[in-house]
């Protein structure tokens, strides 16, 4: 039996959980979400309500085998992105210090972190700081990475996250008038849920950890592609694309600049861990979430 940390145990963190505790293995869960934690305790965790970024929770995470830092941020503004991702990392690798962790630790960063490329695709290599954003996520990584421990520390980018009760895309078009708020002609680059609970078990479980992965699935979409395969699938009008609608600034853009629009490889994972995606495209992996 190991046992497992996991820290802003929320949407992915919990899907983590539950498949560690149903291969037998004990979890520690850290969630600032009172609701969340009472649900996570049901399901067989041991639970501390706190932030990451703080120190109480350093004491009941002891141990320890497996740790991932999942926490989501703060606020939806670069306050909360720096409290949770550049904070609560350094306080990971503060609580890896003290107490001597030399396990596996994995970072859920993000792909915001890759620039537009044209469509073109684009590696592990060719992250930059494109916006403050992204440049906050940079330096959340490089916490972790470039901290002095005995841990192996692997960084996963997800890319953009879907899967049960997590259908916003099919939940836009439902609502949609005539016309979705923002762009169709760029590539989203999407991971669901059950995916990046294979990729966490598989570095988990791996002696490659060590390094920056990308998880996003096999084929990049067009987000006018898959909008017209969704809206067909869910017997509805294909909306169109407005920018001009409330909404098309999302926490994703800030800046209020178009989506980056680039298609982003995923071999580095499958060739590390033998990783390959249960859903290799998004029109595949939303299917079963939408009634038609």
């Amino acid at each position: 039996m190991k046992t497992v940390l996991i820290l802003g145990c929320g949407y992915v963190g919990r899907a983590v959980g539950l498949y560690e505790r149903a291969q037998g293995n004990r979890v520690l869960a850290v969630t600032r979400n009172e609701e969340m934690a009472d649900q996570l305790r049901s399901e067989g965790m041991d639970v501390f309500v706190g932030n990451v970024h703080e120190t109480a929770w350093y004491a009941f995470a002891e141990n320890v085998d497996w740790s991932l830092n999942c926490v989501s941020a703060a606020a939806p503004n670069l306050e909360g992105y720096r409290l949770s991702y550049v904070g609560g990392n350094r306080s990971f690798t503060d609580w890896m210090s003290r107490s001597g962790f030399s396990g596996s630790a994995i970072y859920t960063s993000s792909v915001s972190v890759y620039p537009d490329s044209g469509g073109d695709w684009i590696e592990e290599k060719d992250a930059r700081a494109s916006s403050e954003r992204s440049e906050v996520i940079l330096e959340s990584e490089r916490v972790l990475m470039e901290s002095n421990d005995l841990a192996a520390k692997t960084v996963l980018r997800l890319g953009g996250i879907y899967g049960p009760d997590r259908s916003f895309l099919a939940n836009r078009i439902a609502k949609a008038d005539g016309a979705l708020p923002g762009y169709g002609d760029y590539f989203l680059n999407l991971i669901r849920l059950e995916d990046i609970v294979g990729a966490i078990g598989a570095v988990f479980r791996s002696e490659n950890a060590g390094a920056i992965f990308s998880v996003v699935d096999d084929v990049p979409m067009l987000r006018e592609d898959l909008v017209r395969e969704l809206s067909a699938r869910m017997k509805v009008p294909t909306p169109g694309f407005d920018p001009s609608l409330n909404g098309a600034r999302g926490s994703r853009r800030m800046d209020g600049q178009r989506p980056a629009n680039r298609r982003i490889l995923n071999s580095k994972m499958k060739e590390a861990f033998d990783w390959q995606p249960a859903f290799p495209n998004a029109s595949e992996g939303m299917a079963s979430l939408v009634s038609s």
